[in-house]
């Protein structure tokens, strides 16, 4: 059995960042993913999928983007930037390797994969809250077909003509951007989505966040439960101007669906842009939290000795769900795990 001092699982912006710093820190570690390529992660969501965050607010620790700072990624080119950086600093990725669990034994944790078993001091969980899709239990009573914005790649994953999207975040309203020259589209929130301009004055938002000081300061509680907006760039307001607004589903059957004002409509396909929840299954801990709020609160470091996590969205910053806050999230872990040697 292979035994280490770090285990990081998962290679996305916060695996990456965090396995950098240690590195710097010449501690012994391995970073394991699921993924048969790093950058899959980003590089398996939608065609049109463009980062609202300019290029020099996407860099990791050390290594600039090959792009001009104002320019937003495309998700391809920031799944191949991670690909450049894991292989730049010679990061010990194990790709394809997917953690099915991870339990104690007396000081370490035994964390078992699809390949094989490994014994570690300390675990850093940086897979990311995208794991797990969250549907409605009301899709299971239609008899249409239906898919999870995780599942949507272009206008060519979609059938039918009278279209339903449920969701009222940024994703939801990118994906009716690409569908409304295509399909009869509706779209479903549970309250009024709210529209803010990214660019403002000529700047991205994030460089009015950043010159302002705002993008390092932590999130009240309260305004962490608010419906984040939905940002309008390019010709997104015109585009989505012609999705039919609807307000909350609150029932369905073979192909129709009832609203909160009561009224029905039949559709061919729905598109679940609902967003996901945490998935901590595989830690088979006693004592473990089991809550991504509770671990939001302790700024990543479990009350289990030797765990830690990030990707938390407002983690311990506004932008912790940034690649900006991520990787400085993923410096204050290491040195915290650091600083417990």
């Amino acid at each position: 059995m292979k035994e280490i001092e770090y285990v990081i699982i998962g290679a996305g912006q916060c695996g990456l960042s965090a396995g950098r710093h240690l590195q710097k820190a010449n501690k012994e570690f391995i970073i394991l993913d699921q993924h048969l390529e790093v950058g899959d992660s980003w590089r398996n969501r939608y065609e049109s999928l463009k980062l609202f965050t300019p290029a020099a607010y996407c860099q990791l620790p050390d290594l600039k983007m090959a792009l001009p700072p104002n320019v937003r990624p495309t998700k391809n080119q920031l799944a191949d930037y991670f690909s450049r950086y894991a292989s730049h600093f010679d990061l010990p990725v194990h790709t394809n390797n997917r953690v099915t669990e991870i339990s104690r034994q007396a000081e370490t944790f035994l964390v078992k994969t699809t390949f094989e078993q490994i014994r570690a001091k300390k675990v850093i969980i940086a897979n990311g809250m995208c794991q797990k899709s969250f549907i409605p239990e009301w899709a299971d009573k239609l008899n249409i077909p239906y898919i999870h914005s995780s599942q949507y790649r272009t206008p060519i994953s979609v059938k039918g003509k009278k279209v339903l999207v449920v969701g009222g975040g940024n994703s939801a309203a990118q994906i009716i951007g690409d569908l409304t020259n295509y399909f009869d589209i509706h779209w479903s929130t549970l309250r009024k989505p709210k529209m803010r301009s990214l660019i403002v004055f000529g700047k991205n938002i994030l460089w009015w966040g950043d010159k302002f000081n705002r993008l390092e300061k932590p999130l009240k509680e309260k305004r962490i439960k608010r419906q984040e907006p939905v940002y309008l760039f390019d010709d997104l307001k015109k585009k989505i101007k012609k999705a039919k607004k609807q307000p909350e589903v609150i029932g369905a059957g073979s192909n129709q669906v009832t609203f909160s004002n009561q009224t029905t409509e039949q559709f061919e396909f729905v598109l679940f842009a609902t967003g996901f929840i945490p998935d901590y299954s595989f830690i088979n801990i006693e004592g473990f939290e089991n809550d991504m709020d509770v671990l939001r609160k302790q700024h990543g470091v479990s009350k289990i000795p030797g765990l830690y996590f990030l990707g938390i969205p407002f983690q311990r910053s506004r932008s912790s769900h940034l690649i900006y806050g991520g990787q400085r999230d993923a410096e204050f872990i290491v040195r915290h795990a650091s600083n417990s040697d």
